[in-house]
């Protein structure tokens, strides 16, 4: 895709974030794309689900945005991200934000659940971004299932596709007790991320129920308002599992 026609490529866009500070490496220009696949029951952005939602936009008029960033971007080490809802649910989209901001030199993050297809337009866009943040809900597909209504299935195979090609990835997971805190998910999933070779490092994420009110606002059952937030001393116990499995904790 060239640059002319990468600017007409329209999308929908929930918002910006313009000083991003846990979306990747230094201070990052986060754009959040409308619309998601999964109903994760700990989601604190229940407004990016509807992909009728947000705001109709070119991908030239969401760069001009990103651009007025580039100095204090490149200042920090930092660059932009691509979040949601899920980025991947619009690949086409997706793929001319990438190629704008590679034309210019843009360091590009793409935070995603991995639930796609390996489509020629998806293999494009590992090729275009610079790191991923991979969220990864469960290693065990029965507890996927319950925690996203979805398989797991997709995002083990974009992982694995993601260290085929050597493309760098943080892995995140957020911790939701009694769901999946379990040791053997824990084990497993350290196991299995070892293997991979490209995560960099893991970040564990207690659960919170911030977005609670949310739910609420847009009517629909909030499911953990009885579910415990992990103690600190449990997420570093969490952590000591991912580093004897060789893999950095941060």
């Amino acid at each position: 895709m060239n640059c002319e026609v990468a600017r007409e490529e329209r999308g929908r866009i929930g918002s910006y974030e313009s000083c991003g500070t846990l979306d990747g490496p230094g201070l990052r220009f986060v754009v959040f794309l409308q619309g998601c696949p999964l109903r994760c029951l700990y989601c604190h952005n229940p407004e990016s689900w509807e992909f009728s939602g947000g705001e109709e936009v070119t991908a030239g008029e969401v760069f001009e945005e990103i651009r007025k960033y580039r100095n204090f971007m490149r200042t920090s080490g930092g660059g932009v991200t691509f979040s949601g809802g899920e980025p991947l649910a619009r690949p086409a989209f997706l793929e001319a934000l990438l190629t704008l901001c590679k034309a210019e030199g843009i360091h590009t993050v793409v935070d995603t659940s991995g639930f796609t297809h390996l489509t020629d337009t998806v293999q494009r866009i590992v090729e275009l971004t610079d790191l991923f943040l991979l969220d990864v809900k469960c290693v065990d597909s029965n507890m996927h299932q319950i925690i996203t209504g979805e398989s797991n299935a997709p995002t083990l195979a974009f992982a694995e596709y993601l260290a085929s090609v050597n493309k760098p990835m943080w892995m995140r997971y957020v911790i939701v007790p009694p769901l999946n805190d379990r040791m053997y998910f824990l084990r497993k999933l350290a196991k299995w991320a070892a293997g991979l070779g490209n995560v960099q490092k893991v970040e564990l994420l207690p659960f919170h129920k911030m977005g609670e009110f949310k739910w609420k606002k847009y009517g629909v059952p909030y499911r953990l308002s009885e579910t415990r937030e992990p103690e600190p001393e449990e997420v570093e116990h969490f952590s000591e599992v991912f580093r004897s499995a060789g893999l950095t904790v941060g």
